[in-house]
């Protein structure tokens, strides 16, 4: 009797230690992060032509740095977010995946369609001094005196391979290129701003 009752108490022990565990099975990807991040949003590429949602996102699996890219998700709460800090932007996957979106200058770059291209990296590099911004919705970049004017383009190089481009000079879109604006209603909360109805 004596041992049953101490196999007992060490089976309720047991079970009090690990469910004061935390875990985020049955979580969606959201409600975890929010309390993590609670400004990552995913960032929806409007204008495009495939009457879908589609996504920025990256080229490159879960944890390995890529080039941007656009992508159809199935249900929205599976986009990748991202944040803007101190006039970065970054996309965040959990706390051991966070990675910086650089913008390099492809013009030298044979093959490339358009002149500066986003990347992401475990590290800063690419143009220096970037300011990524909210206008309202629409997701702004800044380099100096110059704007994107909230545009990018999705695009395939030479090669085949798709990426996220932008451009600060008016000019007609590139034929391997398609133009759309990247929006996220989440950015008006980072802005003290109220989300509009739907």
């Amino acid at each position: 009797m004596h041992m049953l009752h101490s196999l007992l108490l060490a089976s309720l022990a047991y079970i009090t230690a690990v469910s004061g565990v935390p875990t985020w099975e049955r979580f969606s990807s959201r409600s975890s992060i929010s309390s993590l991040v609670p400004i990552a949003s995913a960032i929806e590429a409007k204008g495009l032509p495939y009457n879908e949602p589609y996504y920025l996102a990256a080229n490159a699996p879960t944890g390995v740095p890529g080039n941007a890219s656009v992508t159809r998700v199935p249900q929205p709460a599976d986009a990748p977010l991202f944040f803007i800090n101190h006039n970065r932007l970054y996309q965040y996957t959990n706390d051991s995946y966070i990675f910086t979106v650089n913008v390099l200058n492809t013009t030298a770059v044979p093959g490339e369609p358009m002149p500066y291209k986003l990347v992401l990296s475990d590290k800063p590099e690419g143009l220096e001094n970037p300011v990524w911004r909210w206008r309202g919705t629409s997701l702004h970049f800044d380099y100096g005196q110059k704007t994107n004017l909230g545009l990018l383009f999705a695009c395939f190089n030479k090669d085949g391979k798709e990426g996220v481009y932008l451009w600060f000079d008016p000019a007609p879109t590139p034929e391997a290129c398609t133009i759309f604006t990247p929006h996220s209603f989440n950015a008006l909360e980072s802005q003290g701003l109220q989300t509009p109805l739907t």
